[in-house]
């Protein structure tokens, strides 16, 4: 007994160096298969909590923390998106792809612009001046959204009272409303919300700035970038 715990003793102190390093190897080994495999579990649990969530299909626009863009791929373990961009370019693709795990799916929120189907919800700001008429172009955007969306809104009704049958929910109108809103004291927001088919979204918010700036001429120097006094024509 005694010979085998002072050979073990030396047995310890001749390579205790080596048996010190094999044995930090070992744990180095474990914990990167155990992290690779628990990152491979994210992923997996990911999937399934975007299938059985209905979170998203191909086709669809989403926003997932901060990345936004329309879903060309989904796989087991990432999504891959096109990059749509943000502000003047609201609706226009970056040219970039972007890929992301499906295990962000876990622990981040998943905005999805698509979930009125074929259809999209358009919001279109319109900054005047304090001072302007802007219930005349309150007026006049009004009516130019009616008459470009008109060819489409019987066909959107049908779609919101379909979905709403189907999920028992109250979903937004999709007739064209304008709002306002008072940034500052010295100006004043349109704020344009119309339903648009998911392929025209782009087109149709260029046709209705273009018109809007056309019939309502006297307009703040925020869209026309003219600081003299201007006049309803």
């Amino acid at each position: 007994m005694i010979f085998f715990i002072v050979s073990t003793m030396a047995v310890i102190y001749i390579w205790g160096e080596a048996i010190q390093g094999f044995a930090v190897s070992v744990f180095a080994i474990g914990f990167a298969m155990v992290y690779s495999v628990k990152e491979l579990f994210m992923c997996l649990t990911g999937s399934i909590i975007r299938f059985r969530g209905h979170m998203y299909d191909i086709g669809d626009r989403i926003d997932v923390a901060g990345v936004r863009g329309d879903v060309i791929d989904i796989g087991i373990l990432s999504t891959t998106l096109l990059e749509i961009g943000r502000g003047a370019a609201n609706h226009k693709l970056t040219g970039k792809r972007i890929v992301f795990p499906n295990s962000s799916l876990l622990e981040k929120s998943v905005v999805n612009e698509s979930f009125l189907g074929n259809y999209y919800m358009i919001n279109i700001r319109i900054p005047l001046k304090i001072d302007e008429d802007w219930k005349k172009a309150q007026r006049i955007l009004l009516q130019i959204a009616q008459e470009t969306c008109a060819p489409y809104m019987e066909q959107a009704r049908h779609q919101i009272r379909r979905m709403e049958k189907m999920k028992s929910l109250e979903l937004p109108s999709v007739e064209p409303m304008v709002s306002l809103q008072i940034p500052s004291p010295d100006a004043i927001d349109l704020h344009l919300r119309i339903a648009s088919p998911a392929h025209m979204k782009g087109r149709l918010e260029q046709l209705i700035i273009t018109r809007f700036l056309e019939e309502f001429k006297s307009v703040s120097p925020a869209l026309q970038g003219s600081p003299e006094p201007h006049s309803i024509v």
